[in-house]
């Protein structure tokens, strides 16, 4: 029997170039598919750049393999939102962000090039691959911050809830895993991946700071924060009880490695999580009185109580059995000096705190250089000019906002926090989806996660091991599609 097959008369298929059809499955997979592949590439972004620091041994590695593998990562990225714009399925006029990391990306470009004319450098080979691929130990170069925008722009095209929580998924067993290592790593005469238990020449004797797979203890408090809001909004509103216990045991984890790094990054980035959390639940309980049925914790207040007591118990106990210290200039010299080798001279004659050198000196070159900055990664560079900026120089502002003033200049800063406007702004209309509907937990998650992030971005600094996580979590929070009824849908 013939059949006749009737085909939708304005149906192009799309090609590129004037090619066939058939070599342009990728433009014409269906977008089911295309959604697994996305889910499969952000992964990769959360799970790579971790792994990859296992392959990095010694105290003083020089191998590029981190770098190497963001690159990987954040360049496929573009590749597949690039394909998800050929396909139409998301455009400018749409997601009006979009131009707001163009222009932090062509910034980016710009002061790279200035190497060759700002103040304090010098345009050396040296410094002109340190400005493309970062410092030692560090690879924040012009690669990774167009590594970062990929990662932010294919988040953005995210359009299933389930996507959304596997992500949510990956995020928490990463955090799971650093704590576990950053635990081993607190254990005395335990010499396991540990890069901070002898810091001698910085007064620092008989410590076992935790910093997971993070390279610092400052960096891993910044991962503590993002994972931190993700698992206490998780413990509270995941229906499934398995998976809501396992976030609560993670958000316990999370909190005691913290006070392992004697970093104060952790307790203002994770106690800011706490605290936004809670803000919403609470908000939420006035609104309807959700229940569960999962016996005395039944109801998303109750969880919040044992949770929250929880927290404070572990934190009261770490105190009272060791103390809890901060050695944020230490931890930071000890990265500079001894353990990476990319500054130049360590004085313990300067009794200034950390912040108030970092934060000085940042100043000082944002001053010099306030339009393109001193280049990608290159503050270090810039201060080895004279004797004097050499003793106790910081290859690191440890302010994310003055980071980026002095290293790519004041418009690329203006540009960033227009974005940061934006996702906080999608952020707490996400809020709306969420009072109505508990299965979007992942909005206040996502919520507490970024602005904890951002809040302790004033004390720390991006990493390669974090940055991924962070611009994936706001990516998310910008997709247009999660906003459609049938997002839910895989």
């Amino acid at each position: 029997m013939r059949r006749d097959f009737h085909y939708r008369s304005d149906f192009v298929p799309k090609t590129i170039f004037g090619t066939t059809e058939k070599s342009n499955f990728i433009l014409n997979m269906k977008p089911e598919t295309l959604q697994k592949w996305t889910g499969a590439m952000l992964m990769l972004c959360v799970l790579i750049p971790q792994i990859g620091n296992l392959f990095i041994t010694g105290m003083n590695s020089s191998s590029s393999f981190l770098g190497s593998f963001l690159y990987l990562t954040g360049f496929g990225s573009i590749l597949f939102f690039i394909i998800a714009m050929l396909r139409k399925e998301h455009t400018f006029k749409e997601n009006k962000i979009y131009w707001a990391i163009i222009f932090m990306a062509v910034w980016a470009f710009a002061s790279y090039y200035s190497v060759f004319f700002a103040n304090n450098m010098d345009g050396t080979s040296e410094t002109v691959r340190t400005a493309l691929e970062g410092e030692l130990g560090r690879y924040e170069g012009l690669l990774s911050l167009i590594a970062y925008f990929g990662i932010f722009l294919l988040a953005t095209t995210v359009s299933s809830e389930r996507s959304v929580k596997v992500l949510m998924d990956v995020i928490i067993g990463a955090g799971i895993i650093q704590a576990v290592i950053a635990v081993l790593q607190h254990i005395p005469n335990l010499d396991f991946l540990t890069k901070y238990d002898d810091l001698p020449t910085i007064a620092l004797r008989d410590v076992m700071l935790s910093s997971g797979l993070s390279d610092s203890p400052i960096f891993f408090g910044s991962f503590l924060t993002l994972v931190s809001g993700i698992a206490i909004v998780g413990a509270v509103y995941e229906k499934n009880i398995i998976r809501a216990r396992v976030y609560g045991i993670a958000a316990l984890l999370f909190l005691l490695t913290g006070l392992f790094t004697s970093s104060i990054v952790p307790l203002i980035g994770i106690g800011s999580a706490f605290v936004i959390a809670a803000v919403i639940i609470l908000i939420k309980n006035s609104k309807d009185k959700t229940e569960f049925s999962d016996g005395i914790l039944k109801t998303p207040l109750k969880r919040y109580a044992v949770l929250a007591g929880a927290m404070v118990i572990t934190f009261v106990i770490v105190l009272l059995v060791q103390g809890i210290y901060i050695r944020d200039k230490a931890i930071a010299y000890y990265d500079a000096y001894f353990r990476l080798f990319i500054v130049y001279s360590y004085s313990p004659v300067d009794k200034r705190s950390l912040y108030e050198i970092a934060w000085g000196r940042s100043l000082d070159f944002i001053k010099e250089n306030p339009i393109f900055g001193v280049g990608p990664d290159c503050l270090a560079k810039a201060q080895n000019i004279s004797e004097e900026l050499q003793i106790n120089a910081i290859d690191k502002s440890y302010n994310e906002y003055l980071y980026i003033a002095a290293t790519r200049g004041i418009p690329s800063l203006a540009a960033y926090l227009v974005f940061i406007v934006y996702v906080l702004k999608r952020s707490f209309g996400g809020l709306k989806s969420f009072f109505g509907d508990t299965e979007k937990w992942y909005r206040p998650a996502l919520l507490a996660a970024v602005a904890a992030y951002m809040i302790q971005g004033f004390f720390s600094a991006s990493s390669v091991t974090v940055a991924p996580v962070f611009w994936l979590a706001a990516g998310i929070v910008c997709a247009k599609k999660l906003d459609k009824p049938d997002s839910k849908k895989s």
